[in-house]
């Protein structure tokens, strides 16, 4: 009798694990089901968009980044203008549309006014960021001439240019990276030329989205040579 009621107790007793377990395991597959009003983490590439921001997308549709202002609109709806920091660098970054939608991205970076080899450095720094997400470039140019950081005849004013730019194609979209930097030398307390003399962009851009596609091409009518002559 002892045996029969001992045997009882642990088939009880195994099924109230069992039973157990399953609970656990329904549990557990609710609150994956649940809805935690997470947002998924979406990293698409380039053949995407940039930063996410789908190729084509309408301009009332602009993304939020972090680390940036309210976006600018300009009157013709046809460029929105953010400016905050991307790693290193203070930049503008201009989101511009055609009829087709976003097509490009243009981001100006913020430079040394009177350092050429800062200025250089900096390209370089990011030519090489560049590279090493999308291999190296398909097209170089670097020019630099005029008087080096030693030259100081103050009653001869010349100016040091440096022009650099590199290429990817990763298609269906083409990179372009561009330094054209003017610095004064000698430096002086007062600019001789006022104004913005350098700059350094970085361009993403679809080809495919870049033509309006509201424009018709309309052949040339050309007058007859008897209603010339």
């Amino acid at each position: 009798m002892k045996r029969i009621i001992l045997t009882l107790f642990i088939f009880s007793f195994i099924y109230a694990q069992e039973e157990n377990v399953d609970i656990t395991a329904d549990t557990s597959a609710a609150i994956d089901s649940t809805d935690l009003n997470v947002e998924p983490i979406d990293n698409f590439g380039l053949d995407f968009g940039y930063k996410d921001y789908k190729w084509g997308s309408a301009i009332s549709n602009l993304p939020l980044m972090e680390n940036f202002s309210v976006a600018q609109v300009n009157s013709d709806q046809s460029s929105a203008l953010l400016t905050g920091t991307l790693g290193l660098d203070s930049v503008d970054v201009n989101y511009v549309f055609s009829d087709s939608g976003f097509w490009k991205v243009e981001i100006d970076f913020s430079l040394s006014a009177d350092e050429m080899d800062d200025n250089i450095n900096t390209f370089l720094r990011l030519e090489k960021n560049i590279s090493e997400i999308y291999g190296n470039p398909y097209s170089t140019e670097q020019t630099l001439n005029g008087p080096s950081n030693s030259y100081n005849n103050f009653l001869n004013i010349k100016y040091s240019r440096s022009f650099y730019r590199s290429s990817w194609n990763v298609s269906p979209v083409k990179i372009l990276l561009i330094l054209n930097s003017l610095v004064q030398q000698p430096q002086t307390d007062n600019s001789i030329l006022e104004g913005k003399l350098s700059f350094m962009k970085l361009v993403y851009y679809n080809p495919d989205y870049m033509i309006s596609t509201n424009r018709q091409s309309q052949e040339q009518v050309l007058p007859s040579i008897y209603d010339i002559y």
